[in-house]
């Protein structure tokens, strides 16, 4: 049930949801504000989604970031507890960089895990080429079926929080149609996320959400098993975003990712986004 590719990939798609909300303006919830600049003041973002399996709790999915004219900060705090608490798993990430006029720029990435089965960590430094330095605790050794990675596999990639930042940095008018080459310290692997449909948003008339459908493609550094190739082979990851016209942005709602058990949702319970220099607080519980 929790094999490790599986728990990554929630984790990462999870990521890509949560993440979205620090690549975006306050803007998001003040629909009605104009247009901010090139350069915009620092925006603190602190959001909480809740992780389900079938209709029942998994856990929480706590998010932090503060993004300034030049520089980010995100943090995640993740916790899940199944199998009435014979299994749980924690994990806190944290990613630092640069943003610059093309895309974010990772400097540093972190992230500790402690669980019933292994605790451990990952750390990683980025320099303008891609990943500069890597440590991984503990050590173990690699299955003889895992896709060995090479040195171009640690180029030109994104963290899995920074990947999604790129967002803001692009003048599409969709969250859909992008592909991130990211690297976990473990996994190379590729997101693309693709138009799938839009819909209404439940109990608001007259909006309308876009969905994207999320393919996962596992490039280096992964176990070619079954439940990897059908993730892989999923065409059903999806993300909604709810559209806000008058902002031209896009606020995630929820993450679904298919399991072998049953739909793995994550979805959001609160979020709160601060402006320091302006004073204005904005949050939807």
């Amino acid at each position: 049930m929790f094999q490790v590719p599986s728990r990554r990939v929630l984790l990462g798609v999870a990521s890509l949801g949560v993440a979205a909300l620090a690549a975006l303006t306050p803007m998001s919830l003040l629909a009605t504000a104009a247009p901010l600049p090139t350069g915009v003041s620092p925006v603190r973002v602190d959001a909480s989604y809740k992780i389900t399996l079938n209709g029942f709790n998994l856990g929480g999915f706590n998010f932090k970031s503060n993004v300034g004219r030049n520089q980010y900060n995100l943090e995640t705090d993740v916790e899940i507890s199944a199998l009435l608490g014979i299994f749980k798993w924690k994990g806190v990430t944290h990613s630092s960089g640069k943003v610059d006029a093309k895309a974010p720029q990772p400097a540093d990435f972190r992230f500790d895990y402690e669980s019933t089965v292994r605790n451990g960590s990952i750390v990683m430094g980025f320099d303008k080429e891609g990943i500069e330095r890597l440590s991984v605790q503990p050590l173990t050794v690699e299955a003889p079926d895992t896709v060995p990675l090479a040195p171009a596999h640690l180029k030109g990639v994104f963290d899995p929080l920074s990947a999604i930042l790129a967002i803001t940095h692009s003048d599409a008018p969709s969250p859909c149609g992008r592909k991130f080459s990211i690297f976990d310290g473990k996994q190379r692997f590729d997101i693309a996320l693709r138009f799938a449909r839009e819909e209404p948003v439940v109990g608001i008339p007259n909006e309308t959400a876009v969905v994207c459908r999320v393919k996962y493609t596992p490039i280096a550094g992964f176990r070619p098993t079954e439940d990897t190739r059908q993730l892989a082979a999923s065409n059903d990851i999806e993300i909604v975003f709810r559209m806000v016209p008058a902002a031209k942005l896009m606020l995630p709602q929820s993450v679904a990712v298919p399991t072998a058990v049953g739909a793995a949702r994550i979805d959001l319970e609160r979020v709160n986004i601060q402006l320091p220099e302006r004073g204005r607080v904005a949050s939807v519980d």
